[in-house]
């Protein structure tokens, strides 16, 4: 092969062995520097709507209270703050949002941001399911039907569960299956082979 051939094709594949941008100076931002971008504007947006809630909350407006909450308790727009999501959610509560008390229940029996305390949280979830929240009725049938923050009280637990479950609230089902909870006006040897399979 001819000197100026060589040098021609070895010119050629260096050219190609770069990428373009690099060849004309350009430095492309890498996957790390794209995603922490995108990163920052999903966070900038979260920020505005936990502000944006904060201020719904403040005039009165529950769905606000509610977004509030769910972001104070998930960190979701800025720091987690779980008493400020406990007295979000007790403002929905004490305004008969089932949400609410379902919300503070689950931080009172947890003990997260407020103290530690079954027996308040298992009334709680019990005024959420009497207010309509399907998750309320589900986490008091539980703990009804367990005896976990009171007396164990196995029909308005299977009542609350069975409540739930009818709603299509899956874990009211999978748990019912759990603790082998019934309807009691389910035909027993029904029951019996179910258990059997």
């Amino acid at each position: 092969m001819k000197p100026h051939l060589m040098l021609g094709a070895l010119l050629l594949s260096c050219a190609l062995a770069f990428p373009a941008a690099a060849q004309f100076g350009q430095v492309e931002r890498t996957q790390a520097e794209i995603a922490l971008e995108q990163a920052e504007t999903q966070q900038a947006k979260l920020k505005l709507a936990r502000a944006a809630a904060d201020t719904a909350c403040q005039a009165g407006d529950l769905e606000g209270c509610f977004k509030l909450a769910d972001m104070q308790r998930t960190g979701r727009g800025g720091l987690q703050d779980l008493k400020a999501a406990a007295k979000s959610y007790k403002i929905m509560c004490d305004a008969r949002d089932g949400r609410g008390c379902s919300g503070l229940a689950y931080l009172t029996v947890q003990g997260r941001g407020v103290a530690e305390n079954k027996t308040e949280g298992r009334a709680l979830y019990e005024k959420a399911c009497d207010l309509g929240d399907v998750s309320g009725c589900a986490a008091y049938g539980n703990m009804a039907y367990t005896g976990t923050g009171g007396r164990k009280d196995v029909l308005a637990g299977t009542n609350a569960l069975t409540d739930a479950c009818n709603r299509d609230y899956e874990w009211a089902c999978t748990r019912m299956r759990e603790l082998g909870v019934y309807d009691p006006t389910e035909n027993p040897f029904d029951r019996l082979r179910d258990l059997r399979n």
